[in-house]
């Protein structure tokens, strides 16, 4: 009896130990191992301050789709020819897929027919033919600049000249914009004057050139983020100068632009759905890269806002998302 009993023992034992190694070596039953897509955000710029929304949306989709996402920014802003590099770099460094927002449209077509670029990518806020790239997701940058200048010229009108501020460094987005900004200005018999932004206190002196030697007004706008920020930052300091400015508009979500809309110093600004456009880019390459079928070009809307959209609840979610 006693030798019956230890062997039962024995078995149990055997039993005890077998179950143990099929929950911790996984001998019976194989976990699925989440497969995880290097891919690499490449912008057009120095720096990810005026893109924060857009970031938010990227780092929610490497989360929920397992993607190790690198966002690269460039040594000097607006250089064609070092964002290429820095493509070619990451794709060096094991990148599986490549999300650009790019400098010069024509640099990148060039590169791109040299085979310098030889994994999926996909474009942000630009054009290029659909054969040249795996994916599209953007915003039609130059109806964005046609509807700001439509609702700058309904509450101008045309007898009063029309200040164009933007940086010099090359931008897609940006040439698009001013692109449809210039085309209902000119369609509109408005005199425009354009001033290139040098981060030399450029955009101060023009603004002074408005007060002294003669006192005159005009209407400005501003094409990119960092110019928009500058001249607000500007007016808001003065107790003289937005005087002689009878609007300033724009295009940006950064959390300063919406603060100086918020207090007037901003008449209107053009916005975009940045969290939207970061999330589906990396929606967009992990499909790729998985074989799952994907929307070759996503177009997403742009808004005209003025101080009183930023309480909306719509635009309130779109401007502030949750991280």
């Amino acid at each position: 009896m006693r030798k019956r009993d230890t062997w039962l023992w024995v078995i149990y034992g055997f039993v005890l130990l077998f179950l143990y190694l099929i929950s911790s070596t996984n001998l019976l039953i194989k976990e699925r191992k989440n497969e995880i897509y290097p891919v690499s955000v490449i912008l057009d710029d120095t720096t990810d301050e005026s893109y924060q929304n857009f970031k938010k949306g990227v780092d929610r989709a490497a989360i929920e789709l397992n993607a190790d996402v690198s966002m690269i920014t460039l040594y000097e802003g607006g250089d064609a020819s070092q964002q290429i590099e820095r493509m070619a770099r990451e794709q060096q460094d094991g990148a599986r897929a490549l999300i650009v927002m790019p400098v010069e449209e024509s640099a990148l077509e060039s590169a791109l027919a040299d085979k310098r670029v030889q994994i999926p990518l996909v474009l942000v806020n630009a054009e290029l033919p659909r054969d040249k790239v795996s994916a599209v997701v953007s915003t039609d940058y130059d109806a964005m600049g046609q509807n700001l200048a439509r609702q700058a010229l309904n509450e101008h009108g045309n007898q009063i000249p029309y200040y164009l501020f933007y940086s010099s460094r090359k931008s897609a987005a940006r040439r698009h914009f001013q692109d449809g900004v210039e085309s209902v200005l000119r369609g509109g018999g408005c005199e425009i004057k354009k001033f290139v932004r040098h981060g030399d206190g450029s955009i101060r002196k023009i603004v002074e050139e408005l007060v002294y030697p003669e006192s005159t007004q005009a209407v400005i706008i501003a094409l990119d983020a960092e110019t928009l920020l500058e001249t607000a930052q500007i007016l808001a300091d003065s107790s003289v100068y937005p005087e002689h400015v009878s609007g300033l508009y724009g295009r940006g979500t950064a959390t300063p632009l919406l603060n100086y809309l918020d207090r007037g110093v901003i008449s209107g600004l053009s916005v975009t759905d940045d969290f939207s456009t970061g999330y589906l880019s990396v929606r967009r390459a992990v499909e790729i890269l998985s074989n799952q079928k994907t929307e070759e070009a996503t177009v997403l809307e742009s808004y005209y806002i003025r101080k009183e959209d930023l309480r909306s609840p719509e635009f309130e979610k779109m401007l502030y998302p949750i991280e």
